[in-house]
């Protein structure tokens, strides 16, 4: 997009809204993503999207989780328009989605409720390179073909009867404790300058009703 049309559109917000803006994109974090796999309860989608904006990861990856699109806003509180969605298309093939990620330089590591002998604490995980925390379907967990493809795979310790999380619980303690780890240690996880210039100017234009319009005529001039 044109220098020109940014500088326009940014008149059109408030300075608190730039602010906050900028602030937000210096904690945005892609070191850490979630896959989400085959998720069918939308208010599950809803949760684990709120705990993503909230702890300053910026992308999901979505897999057969086709309620992404449908979740509900009065859970998310509209967390969905700041996030970076990365859905599976139809067409393409699993193996060529799942590639796709690894290539990109993530680690996945899967999660299951039971700790298993195959299975690491949360506390173990090495930050060695990037990495993608998958979950899985709310009675099934991860397919066999994710868990195939993952590099490792983690629990949460329970000391409980019950033995089980909703999966936007597990996401909230499994991701809070990896980011808190990752900010106290003070690695470098944070965007480029560029991905902070690209994703800002698409904030600026979610914070912009009617925004296609604008251009549109911005353009025509």
């Amino acid at each position: 997009m044109n220098q020109k049309y940014q500088d326009i559109l940014e008149k059109l917000i408030s300075k608190n809204r730039k602010q906050n803006i900028d602030l937000v994109l210096s904690k945005r974090t892609r070191f850490v993503s979630v896959l989400l796999e085959n998720i069918y309860q939308s208010h599950n989608i809803s949760a684990v999207m709120r705990t993503c904006d909230n702890l300053g990861i910026q992308d999901i990856y979505s897999l057969k989780s086709d309620k992404i699109k449908k979740s509900g806003k009065n859970v998310s509180l509209g967390a969905e328009k700041w996030l970076t969605i990365k859905t599976k298309a139809d067409n393409e093939d699993y193996k060529h989605y799942i590639d796709g990620i690894k290539k990109s330089g993530y680690k996945i590591i899967g999660t299951v409720p039971n700790f298993e002998d195959s299975t690491i604490d949360i506390s173990k995980i090495k930050f060695d390179k990037k990495i993608i925390i998958a979950f899985g379907n709310e009675e099934k967990g991860l397919s066999d073909n994710l868990i195939r493809n993952c590099d490792e795979i983690i629990s949460i310790p329970m000391y409980g009867f019950t033995e089980s999380y909703n999966i936007s619980v597990s996401c909230a303690i499994i991701l809070s404790n990896i980011i808190f780890k990752l900010r106290n240690n003070k690695k470098r996880i944070y965007l480029s300058n560029d991905e902070k210039k690209a994703l800002r100017f698409e904030w600026i234009k979610r914070s912009i009703k009617n925004v296609d319009l604008i251009l549109k005529n911005i353009k025509k001039k």
